[in-house]
């Protein structure tokens, strides 16, 4: 799995990526693209040229601003990216 982020400097720190990577590591072929900027951003879904599955997660710049930490909305989303979550 490769995990990137596109992040207003201001909040770089609690866009922690390494925390994906470690809790979803056992994907193969997928990447996430984490983009929090306070210009926001849209959630997309697309397969690069490597075959590689390719989830864009939008985070609420507002939203990661006030929280501490966002490490569980981020893997939150991920999950329920992925198919991961109960219904």
């Amino acid at each position: 799995m490769r995990v990137l982020k596109v992040v207003d400097e201001d909040i770089n720190d609690k866009i922690d990526i390494e925390y994906i990577e470690e809790e979803l590591g056992s994907f193969q072929n997928i990447g996430i693209v984490y983009i929090c900027t306070s210009e926001g951003g849209a959630e997309d879904e697309y397969v690069d040229a490597d075959g590689t599955q390719i989830y864009v997660i939008h985070i609420p710049y507002e939203l990661a601003k006030k929280n501490f930490d966002v490490r569980p909305i981020m893997l939150a989303r991920a999950k329920e990216r992925l198919g991961l979550t109960l219904n």
